[in-house]
């Protein structure tokens, strides 16, 4: 018996039950559409798959998803009110790992708009999640059936033991490739680049796509605030040598913040940001909201 299905506590019954996935692109939610459409015996006509356009992705993503949609399982397209640079613009600032409005506002909002319409419809909706133990500490304490958090609908997370072998390997199976920025070097790709990217995504995202840091360092140095500029990433990511721009906060402080251009000349240095190192890795900073991989 399906873990889902020990869960009626959980459902009401009425016309039909549907299995949601929020497909980002990534491996894991890759991985999690294969194994609905194919292994978990839901039938397909059950199996909803959706895809939250946040309007910051690579185009290599959108390409991809529209294969998935192609050869896997049709995914539906959702809008936010706002797309993620209009939304910073409203918010007169970027987003933070402090202030992570982004994956609320771009992915978790559309999709519970969705998932209530559904659910006001008369259908019983069990989301699935791509979450893994073996992605964080945090993860590793999840259990494989609950409620979801934002959602306050069942949900179930059938790949929260498998390995990242597995996930590569249900790719393999049904002859589904991998996301091509993963073989670029990006370790995430659901947003680019995310505002929690690693130290060698940017310097990627700077080499093989100098147009995204182009259209960054436009939104940057024409922003709706006081200083008429915002950075992109936040202040801490880059030691203080490197921060070039100097705005007053809202206390009439003056400070010192990195543009788009000083973290990429920060991202082509090694550990310490001593020297250059072709295959430093250091980490700003890990997403737990399981929307964008």
């Amino acid at each position: 018996m399906n873990p889902t299905e020990q869960q009626g506590d959980f459902l009401r019954p009425n016309k039909g039950r549907l299995y949601h996935v929020g497909v980002s692109g990534g491996k894991e939610s890759t991985a999690l559409l294969l194994w609905a459409v194919h292994e978990s015996g839901y039938p397909l006509d059950r199996i909803q798959a959706t895809f939250c356009n946040t309007h910051n992705e690579n185009p290599v993503t959108y390409d991809h998803v529209r294969m998935l949609s192609e050869k896997v399982h049709p995914i539906l397209w959702l809008e936010p009110e706002r797309g993620f640079v209009e939304l910073a613009q409203f918010k007169k600032r970027f987003p933070s790992s402090q202030a992570r409005f982004c994956t609320e506002e771009l992915k978790l909002k559309p999709t519970r708009l969705h998932l209530d319409k559904l659910y006001n419809e008369g259908f019983d909706v069990v989301v699935l999640s791509g979450e893994r133990r073996g992605e964080s500490l945090e993860r590793s304490k999840l259990e494989p059936y609950d409620l979801h958090p934002f959602f306050g609908l069942p949900a179930f997370k059938p790949l929260l033991d498998w390995t990242i072998t597995d996930v590569w390997a249900i790719h393999d199976k049904y002859g589904i490739p991998k996301n091509p920025l993963y073989d670029e070097g990006a370790s995430r790709v659901g947003c680019f680049p995310c505002i929690m990217s690693r130290k060698r995504e940017i310097r990627m995202a700077a080499e093989k796509y100098p147009e995204t840091i182009d259209a960054i360092r436009e939104v940057e140095n024409n922003f709706p605030n006081k200083n008429g500029f915002s950075s992109f990433f936040a202040r801490k990511i880059t030691p203080e040598r490197f921060r070039t721009r100097e705005i007053v906060t809202a206390d009439g402080e003056k400070m010192m913040v990195p543009s788009i251009d000083d973290v990429v000349r920060w991202s082509k240095t090694g550990k310490g940001a001593k020297a250059y190192e072709p295959h430093a890795d250091e980490q700003v900073g890990s997403c737990q909201s399981g929307m964008c991989e």
